[in-house]
């Protein structure tokens, strides 16, 4: 899937869903662009609806729990799981979604 890079607030959220059905949260910091599910590991809230502090963290809106954009890395509870990456890449002024990445 491809979508407009300026489609993306720079230091911003992007909800997005795949044709797979899948959601994911598209998270813009420049031209750095990465991409999680969209759905918080403690209660499945859309982390779109959260916030992107400035040092790359996704909080969610709920019951505050924390996620690194670049991995998904849980780094504040209540949730303790990761939260799904996909692959992304930039390519000119399009943002190209790839596969799901193992989880770490």
């Amino acid at each position: 899937m491809q979508i407009p890079l300026a489609s993306i607030p720079d230091q911003g959220l992007l909800p997005v869903k795949l044709p797979s059905g899948d959601r994911l949260v598209l998270v813009r910091r420049g031209n750095v662009v990465t991409a999680l599910e969209d759905e918080c590991t403690h209660q499945a809230m859309p982390l779109s609806a959260g916030e992107l502090l400035p040092d790359g963290i996704i909080e969610c809106p709920w019951h505050g729990a924390r996620f690194r954009c670049e991995n998904g890395a849980c780094v504040q509870g209540p949730a303790t799981d990761p939260v799904a990456t996909w692959a992304v890449t930039v390519a000119g002024d399009q943002v190209v979604i790839g596969a799901r990445q193992p989880t770490t």
